[in-house]
């Protein structure tokens, strides 16, 4: 699948990539900036994602409704998103629209008001969202994992913070947050669909005129602990369990990335997952199971995720780790390589009609592997993968990996005790 992928690089140091696809009909563009909630110190925590709110609220020139307004009155729809390594602005819009969409985008991160009664506001819908992830246990428990797991790095807190931190931020930092994005952080402009390059490069030195670039990306900071930590909450049925392991990312080059990602669609991506047909279809264990892997800059981690009656919880943890060591010894069964393959191509192919897909694909491949893959690349690396490679690759990250887990269960029972090793 032949990409035609341009770059440029402005003197301010933004960096310009575009995707151009001759048949669209629409663009998807968008800035990223490459710090996230694990940038922040801690009397920060939540800070990234409240900005991220913060700039919808209002600019020089545009309020909230105008800002909502720009887009959607043709038809498009703007979003953004914070994790825990960048921050992300974009919109998808009729092609005759792309100036349009870059002068909001520009207008937000340049130019926001961050008014103090805007920001009080925003507070409150911010522990509101809060509130709501909490009634949600599978998103707990990833939390609950990543603060035991990674303990000692930025990524071991939450995106949002919790409802004390948020509630203690103040408008100084959230100024001072957008002078860094405005005079420090690089910023990443990505667009995808029927956009002609040159003139988006015009568009961006015009609209970003006023960034500067005089610092460099925050550093990320790696560290890792095995542990296990089970939280009782109330007002739950199912225990939800989640246990993974991580692994610096020295570790894993282009083919080792494509092996790992072999790995995880044969585990636990889909219905026809390993993970899914042994603890749901074969055991009636769990309504939900699947596997997950998170790449950032510096590290990598892959974990199972699912919930279960409480009183099966330990019968549904060995399961899940049985089934995996069980590939790490025998690899994959009759037919299963050439399925897992086909998988991951057919689910690029169909993101291939997605401007909005390949614009996230390459802001996230740029931000989180330093450098842009294009899909025919990335076929010819899947293809070329042999089994005794995904087995070997899988087995040397895995074998030395901190492994952790997580459990959210319901009050009122006795504590579940846990002492599961993955190897």
């Amino acid at each position: 699948m032949k990409q035609i992928v341009k770059k440029t690089i402005l003197d301010n140091g933004i960096t310009i990539l575009t995707d151009y696809m001759p048949h669209a009909y629409s663009v998807a563009v968008g800035a990223w900036v490459p710090r996230g909630s694990r940038h922040e110190a801690k009397d920060e925590y939540g800070l990234s994602h409240f900005y991220e709110h913060l700039v919808f609220k209002g600019t020089e020139k545009r309020n909230a409704l105008e800002i909502a307004r720009a887009i959607e009155d043709h038809g498009g729809n703007l979003e953004a998103y914070t994790t825990r390594q960048e921050t992300g602005f974009y919109a998808q819009i009729e092609r005759n629209q792309l100036p349009l969409a870059i002068d909001v985008i520009a207008d937000m991160l340049m130019h926001p008001r961050m008014d103090k009664k805007e920001m009080e506001k925003e507070r409150r819908v911010i522990i509101e969202e809060i509130h709501s992830y909490d009634d949600i246990p599978e998103e707990i428990v990833g939390d609950v994992f990543n603060a035991i797991h990674f303990k000692g790095c930025g990524i071991a807190h939450s995106i949002t913070g919790n409802i004390k931190q948020v509630k203690a931020l103040t408008h100084k930092q959230m100024l001072k947050y957008r002078e860094q994005v405005i005079n420090e952080i690089p910023l990443l402009v990505c667009a995808s669909g029927k956009v002609d390059h040159n003139a988006l490069v015009q568009l961006c030195a015009e609209k970003f005129r006023e960034k500067k670039t005089t610092g460099t990306k925050p550093v990320d900071t790696y560290k890792a602990n095995g542990g296990y930590k089970v939280v009782q909450k109330q007002d739950i049925t199912q225990s939800n369990l989640f246990w993974g392991l991580s692994f610096d990312r020295s570790m894993l080059d282009e083919r080792g990335r494509c092996a790992l990602s072999l790995f995880n669609v044969a585990m636990g991506a889909g219905m026809a997952s390993r993970l899914f047909q042994k603890i749901r279809e074969d055991k009636g264990l769990a309504y939900s199971v699947y596997s997950t892997a998170d790449i950032y800059c510096d590290c990598v981690d892959w974990g199972v995720s699912l919930a279960t009656d409480p009183h099966q919880l330990k019968t549904a943890l060995d399961l899940s780790l049985s089934e995996t060591r069980n590939f790490l010894k025998h690899g994959f069964g009759k037919g299963e390589f050439e399925r897992t393959k086909a998988n991951i191509l057919g689910s690029m192919y169909l993101g291939a009609d997605s401007p909005e897909k390949r614009v996230v694909r390459m802001a996230e491949q740029l931000l989180h592997l330093g450098e842009f893959r294009t899909m025919d690349q990335s076929e010819k690396t899947i293809r070329s993968m042999t089994e005794e490679e995904v087995i070997e690759t899988t087995n040397r990250l895995f074998h030395s990996a901190k492994f952790s887990v997580a459990v959210i269960e319901p009050a009122g029972r006795k504590k579940t005790k846990l002492d599961a090793d993955f190897l």
